[in-house]
């Protein structure tokens, strides 16, 4: 296949998560006052749970689709076919369990469910793990700009559909509107991948040998991304369990900017394992390590400053006053936005060599300890103290997984991590020369 031009990729990917970004906030902040603290805790915490649960579905596959999609390139149409068997399959067996067993699910996930909610929710699951399959044979294809069209034009459509709710017309049931919503632009997205590349519609699936090598590979990257999202979204549970939704939706909201700020190292992340696996030299991998921390260290430096200064006066004037408690949350988690994302990038690097077993040990390590710090602070400080313990367990994910690789190198890494002069002028002469060309197009 061809070579990963990753400066290109990542000017691709980031001008549109730019806009999508800015998208993002307004999704956030219309939904917050659309659905009011009490809801948007509820809706929250079902997404929380159905993020747990399309991911034990995946079992890691969608994160090994861009290794195996540079790897064995001629196995494209199988894996498509496995992610469309398993999610037609899927969508009939969750649909038809969850209405029969709607009073015990109930209980058991500690939401009343209605035959609408529970529809809603398992199609949100399936879709969502079918589109994030399909994100990663499209990372593999190197077809970022069709990723990223298909993350815009979702996220648009997100917006405009819950504005219609909320200008147009009263819906009934707010949390079951923006659940709607929400499935249209998956269902945008699914659209988007299934018309944008010619998939054979016969099934052509992987030969056992093969499938177990998916499997596999995936099975060790869902244990590593099951762990990252606990780590990310457990505190969001045990806030609900130790509190109560309205803490819940105070919190999501902080969490949701972390997140947001997350997006780009998210995509640059994908794009990094896609890269990184075509190379076998450690050096390079570690040069193109340094220039990535370094320009998110600027871009996470200029966001957080920036709502430090003027935070508290948004959350005021658009969300409401109900939600200014967020601001003193975010504080607390300053911190967690640099080293989830700095994480998040490190933990791409260590797929890209084969999806070794220490990126399971590390973050189910930080998560044991977030848990703990949870518990222990969450009662004393409330969400503050669920901020504290985050930021605290995203830190030693991210210097353990430095530590690690330094000494697995034999002490070299470290001296190719250090930031050098070279590295900001080589930032401040590609941004130059790709404003000057927009500039001389115009």
């Amino acid at each position: 296949m061809k070579e990963i031009n990753l400066k290109k990729n990542i000017l691709v990917s980031g001008s549109f998560r730019l806009i999508v970004m800015f998208i993002s906030f307004f999704v956030s902040w219309i939904s917050a006052r659309y659905l009011g603290v009490e809801l948007k805790g509820k809706y929250s915490y079902l997404l929380t749970i159905s993020g747990f649960i399309w991911l034990i579905l995946d079992l890691g596959v969608y994160r090994s689709y861009p290794y195996f999609v540079r790897k064995y390139p001629l196995r494209l149409q199988q894996l498509f076919s496995l992610s469309a068997f398993s999610y037609v399959v899927e969508t009939l067996f969750l649909v038809i369990l969850g209405l029969l067993l709607i009073k015990p699910l109930s209980t058991l996930i500690g939401f009343q469910f209605s035959a609408p909610y529970m529809f809603l929710w398992v199609l949100t699951i399936t879709f969502t793990k079918f589109n994030m399959q399909l994100s990663g044979l499209y990372l593999g294809m190197d077809k970022v700009f069709d990723h990223s069209m298909s993350n815009f034009g979702s996220t648009l459509l997100f917006l405009l559909l819950l504005l219609t709710g909320l200008i147009v017309f009263n819906w009934p049931d707010r949390l079951v509107w923006v659940m709607s919503v929400m499935l249209c632009s998956n269902l945008f997205s699914l659209i988007y991948y299934l018309r944008r590349t010619q998939w054979n519609v016969r099934f052509l699936f992987p030969d056992k040998d093969f499938l177990k090598l998916v499997y596999t590979y995936g099975f060790r990257v869902f244990l590593s991304s099951l762990f990252i999202l606990f780590l990310m979204r457990f505190d969001i549970i045990l806030i609900k369990r130790m509190l109560n939704f309205s803490e819940v939706g105070i919190y999501s909201v902080a969490a949701n900017i972390i997140e947001v700020l997350q997006i780009a190292s998210n995509v640059v992340g994908g794009l990094l394992l896609v890269k990184l696996s075509d190379s076998d030299s450690l050096e390079q991998k570690w040069h193109i390590m340094r220039r990535m921390v370094l320009l998110f260290l600027i871009i996470l430096g200029v966001a957080n400053l920036a709502f430090v200064l003027v935070g508290r006066f948004i959350l005021a004037a658009f969300y409401g006053i109900a939600f200014v408690p967020v601001y003193e949350v975010y504080l607390w988690l300053i911190p967690a936005s640099f080293f989830l994302s700095f994480g998040s990038l490190f933990n791409n690097y260590l797929n890209s060599k084969g999806f070794p077993i220490i990126s399971i040990i590390l973050p189910a390590i930080a998560l044991l300890a977030n848990i703990i710090m949870n518990l222990i602070f969450i009662p004393i400080w409330g969400i503050n103290g669920a901020a504290m313990a985050t930021s605290v367990a995203y830190a030693w994910w991210f210097l353990s997984i430095i530590i690690y690789e330094h000494r697995s190198s034999g002490g070299k890494m470290l001296g190719y991590l250090v930031f050098k002069k070279a590295d900001l002028l080589e930032l401040r002469d590609y941004a130059r020369s790709k404003f000057l060309h927009r500039s001389s197009n115009q």
